[in-house]
C-alpha cells in the first residue's frame, strides 16, 4: 500500500512538472518573435482548481455551482472497483468572494443538498466554509514567476451529522459536525500563444488536519443508537492541476486533475456498530467547456468523475456554474 501511495504522488508531481516544462519551453521558443496583438482572454476558471489571485479591493466575485452527482460503487483496498446501490445528490453551492484590503480577500461558501437512494429522500442545508486569502506574490508580464495565493479557512458545521434517522438511509447527512481548519497554497500562470490562444495553469496543494468530533447515536461516520464517543477523521492532502486553453476570446476548454489522500479514521468510545475506517486515495478528472459573454460574466459546464481509488467511492458528477465579477 505504501508503494501505491508513493506511485500516486510521483505521478501527480510528474504531471505538474510536465505541464510547467511544456509551457515554459513553448514560451522560450517564441521569445525571439515579435509579439502579435491578441485579445485579453475571458476565463471563468476551471471547475475545481481555485485561482492564484485574490479579488481586488472593493470587488466581488460570485459563482453559483449546481452539481448532479451519482455514487454508484467503491474501490477496495486493492484499487479494484465494485458496484454499490446508487446514491443521488443534487447540490447548490454559492461561493461569495470579496476583496476587503490590499492583497486580501475572504470567501464564504454556503451549500444546500437534495439526496435520494432506494426510496429515501431528504433535503437540507449543509456545512459552509469561510476562508481568508493572501496574495503572497503577483505574476507580471514578461516575468518567469507565478502568482501565489495562501489560504487559511474553516468549516462551519451548519449541516446535520448525528442523531440521524435510519429510515433516511444516509440522505439526511448534511455535514461533518466540526469546525475543521484547512490551509492551502495555489500557483497560477498564464502563457500566451500566437493569435487568441492562451494557456492558463493552476496548481493547488491543500491540507486539512484531524479534528476530533463528539458523536452520539447514528451519525455521518456510522454507529447506531448506542454510539457515544469521539471520531478522528484523519489528515487529508489534496493536489489539483487546473488547465484552461482558449481558442477564441469567448470559448475555452478546461480540465482539472484531482488527487486526494486521507489517513485512517479513528474512533474512541463505545459502539455496537462499526466506526472508523482505513486510509484512502482517489484520482479523478473534470473536463469542461466555457463560454464568456464578457470579461465579467461567463459560464462553465462539464463533468467530474473518478478514475481510480483505494477505499474510496466511485462517482460521476455533472456540473454547471455561472461566474459573475463586479
Amino acid at each position: 500500500m505504501g508503494q501505491l501511495r508513493l506511485s500516486s504522488l510521483l505521478i501527480f508531481f510528474a504531471l505538474t512538472l510536465s505541464c510547467i516544462g511544456f509551457s515554459d519551453a513553448y514560451k522560450l521558443h517564441q521569445a525571439d518573435e515579435p509579439p502579435a496583438p491578441v485579445a485579453i482572454p475571458w476565463l471563468t476558471g476551471p471547475l475545481l482548481t481555485p485561482s492564484g489571485h485574490v479579488i481586488p479591493t472593493g470587488h466581488l466575485n460570485v459563482e453559483p455551482y449546481l452539481y448532479a452527482s451519482t455514487t454508484y460503487g467503491f474501490f477496495d483496498k486493492h484499487w479494484a472497483p465494485h458496484s454499490a446501490p446508487k446514491f443521488y445528490t443534487v447540490q447548490l453551492q454559492v461561493p461569495f468572494q470579496y476583496g476587503f484590503a490590499n492583497k486580501f480577500d475572504f470567501q464564504f461558501t454556503p451549500n444546500a443538498y437534495w439526496k435520494h437512494t432506494d426510496g429515501a429522500s431528504h433535503w437540507d442545508f449543509g456545512d459552509a466554509t469561510f476562508q481568508i486569502d493572501y496574495q503572497l506574490l503577483n505574476d507580471t508580464p514578461g516575468s518567469w514567476w507565478p502568482a501565489i495565493r495562501l489560504t487559511a479557512g474553516v468549516n462551519i458545521p451548519f449541516g446535520k451529522f448525528q442523531k440521524l434517522n435510519a429510515s433516511s438511509k444516509g440522505t439526511d447527512i448534511g455535514g461533518s459536525g466540526t469546525w475543521q481548519p484547512a490551509a492551502s497554497i495555489v500557483f497560477s500562470r498564464l502563457f500566451t500563444f500566437n493569435g487568441p490562444r492562451y494557456l492558463a495553469t493552476r496548481f493547488f496543494f491543500g491540507y486539512t488536519p484531524t479534528v476530533p468530533v463528539h458523536v452520539k447515536g447514528l451519525n455521518a461516520y456510522g454507529g447506531d443508537e448506542e454510539t457515544r464517543g469521539k471520531i478522528y477523521s484523519g489528515n487529508t492532502f489534496t493536489g489539483l492541476i487546473g488547465l484552461e486553453y482558449t481558442w477564441t476570446q469567448r470559448w475555452a476548454l478546461a480540465l482539472d486533475i484531482d488527487y486526494s489522500h486521507s489517513n485512517k479514521v479513528r474512533f474512541t468510545g463505545r459502539s455496537t456498530a462499526a466506526m472508523g475506517g482505513p486510509s484512502s486515495d482517489q484520482w479523478s478528472i473534470a473536463p469542461a467547456i466555457e463560454y464568456n459573454w464578457s470579461a465579467y460574466v461567463g459560464m462553465i459546464a462539464g463533468c467530474w468523475f473518478s478514475l481510480g481509488g483505494r477505499n474510496a467511492s466511485e462517482f460521476a458528477n455533472g456540473i454547471i456554474a455561472i461566474n459573475i465579477y463586479r
